[in-house]
């Protein structure tokens, strides 16, 4: 089950993903509409992600939305980045991602 706990550790694992991926954080805030020093204010827990920026997230990574709230998920995709693959390979479609931000909506949530 996911906690606050978690919530504050998304950040650090965004920044985790980001850097064995060898990208910088001004590639990934243009991809996300954002300056790179709001991308650090988030990966330092100071500012919160939103949905939509987590599977935007999630599909640029190439890997799941479970991994920005595990850390062990994080370093598993780590592992098989340094060995030389790709991640999970998931991609969310536009339809999925119109489903989770429904969802969301409906349950009330921000």
């Amino acid at each position: 089950m996911y906690d606050a706990d978690c919530l504050e550790k998304i950040g650090s694992n965004v920044k985790f993903l980001r850097t064995m991926r060898k990208l910088r954080q001004q590639d990934v805030a243009e991809k996300l509409g954002i300056s790179q020093t709001h991308l650090s204010n988030m990966e330092c827990g100071r500012v919160k992600f939103s949905l939509k920026q987590l599977l935007r997230l999630a599909n640029l990574f190439n890997c799941q939305l479970e991994c920005f709230f595990d850390p062990r998920q994080a370093a598993d995709i780590a592992a098989d980045i340094a060995a030389g693959g790709a991640g999970q390979d998931k991609r969310y479609t536009q339809s999925d991602m119109e489903l989770l931000l429904t969802l969301v909506k409906k349950s009330g949530q921000p």
